[in-house]
């Protein structure tokens, strides 16, 4: 098919350098030596994101069919969206909140992560309960041992349900019980 038209017009170009800096969150360098093969899985998906939005080829699947244009906007909105879940990663924010039990009147704290749906829209998606308020402060603060830990259990979370997501199911195995086994880059 010919289009009668322009095509290269820059207002109708998506920006991925401009989406980035505007969009990518800044990862702190703690985050970042701790999950070192993840940044640089990440750096990989920026790369194959940019060759994608810059080919001049035929697009095709998996199988080698070639992709029409809404298609092809449907894998754009795929790239940007696992690009937004790796940053959740990369980025763990947690959110404390609170849960009461209406009938002992006890509050319990529990941590929240987000994920990042099909529209590309935030979600609550990972919650940890760490038990009741007056169990759990010490000081009236939430020990560090304790954030320590979430920090831990909410990551491991985030980078299996990732590798679910997105890893070839030969790449993702499932060990003696029954966890999935993320590949090590």
């Amino acid at each position: 098919m010919k289009l009668e038209y322009n095509v290269k017009r820059p207002e109708g170009k998506f920006d991925l350098e401009s989406w980035m800096t505007k969009n990518a969150p800044k990862m702190r360098k703690s985050r970042i030596s701790d999950l070192g093969p993840w940044v640089g899985h990440y750096e990989e998906l920026i790369e194959e994101f940019r060759d994608f939005l810059n080919t001049s080829e035929d697009v095709t699947d998996e199988t080698g069919t070639k992709l029409t244009p809404n298609q092809i906007y449907n894998a754009i909105e795929y790239y940007k969206i696992r690009i937004q879940k790796v940053w959740q990663i990369l980025d763990l924010k947690m959110y404390l909140t609170y849960n009461l039990n209406k009938v002992t009147g006890v509050r319990y704290i529990v941590y929240r992560c987000l994920w990042i749906d099909d529209r590309g829209q935030p979600y609550k998606r990972f919650s940890k309960n760490l038990g009741a308020e007056n169990k759990i402060l010490v000081n009236g603060k939430i020990p560090d041992s304790d954030i320590k830990y979430l920090n831990q259990y909410m990551t491991t979370l985030m980078l299996d349900l990732y590798a679910f997501e997105y890893f070839n199911p030969d790449e993702v195995g499932i060990d003696e019980d029954g966890e999935i086994v993320i590949p090590p880059f």
